[in-house]
């Protein structure tokens, strides 16, 4: 196991930030797509439609073309909120990392390097859903690169928000992430996450059929 490190970002780090980034979001669809075919929906549309064709043309050609492409639509239903996801985010937050992350106390970005390569990333902002009652920071878009998992190289890069969390005096640190995304919701919950609640994030992850889930960190009961 490679030694690592933690620090902030720097703008020599936005290539391969981004490339993190994308490849981490877009790596996902494989099992998007597997999960909308177990859907009792996708399966019925995959077997429905291709034999209702057959038993009224009669042709295989036909029946197997319909399924092809029935296929290439629910691949495409499978990739569009991920591609949508890393396309909003890089005309946003990840446009110019450096000025929405690091222009104020509040917030920050910080990347993993391990022999001089930026390896995983993570970012923390003022939560955009104010409360007055609580001073909420989010983490966003933690993530590393593939080779590089299994080294607690994003338990290491949690625990670095949380503990600006708390030099900051935030009370809770909020996060969302997506249903099928199984080996960063059993991160968060061992580090002291709860779900707080589950909900669509839009239309088209309704139609992905995957849910968000919603987690919260109390920071002032860990200080």
């Amino acid at each position: 196991m490679a030694p690592y490190h933690i620090r902030k970002y720097q703008d020599q780090d936005r290539e391969t930030v981004i490339d993190i980034f994308t490849k981490g979001t877009l790596n996902d669809i494989p099992s998007c797509f597997l999960h909308l075919l177990k859907q009792p929906r996708g399966f019925l549309l995959l077997l429905g439609g291709p034999g209702a064709l057959f038993l009224e043309s009669g042709s295989y050609i036909l029946s197997l073309l319909a399924f092809l492409g029935l296929l290439a639509v629910l691949w495409w239903v499978a990739r569009y909120p991920f591609s949508s996801m890393v396309d909003h985010a890089l005309h946003t937050d990840m446009r110019d990392i450096k000025k929405f992350y690091l222009r104020d106390r509040g917030s920050c970005f910080w990347v993993a390097e391990s022999e001089g390569r930026v390896v995983g990333m993570v970012g923390a902002h003022p939560a955009q859903e104010a409360s007055e009652r609580w001073k909420n920071l989010e983490l966003l878009h933690l993530s590393v690169d593939q080779e590089h998992r299994g080294q607690g190289i994003a338990k290491s890069l949690t625990q670095t928000l949380i503990q600006f969390a708390q030099d900051q005096g935030y009370d809770n640190v909020v996060l969302s992430t997506h249903a099928l995304n199984y080996p960063a919701q059993r991160l968060y919950e061992r580090l002291g996450f709860w779900k707080s609640h589950e909900a669509f994030d839009s239309l088209k992850w309704k139609m992905a059929a995957i849910p968000f889930l919603f987690y919260k960190y109390a920071v002032s009961s860990s200080s």
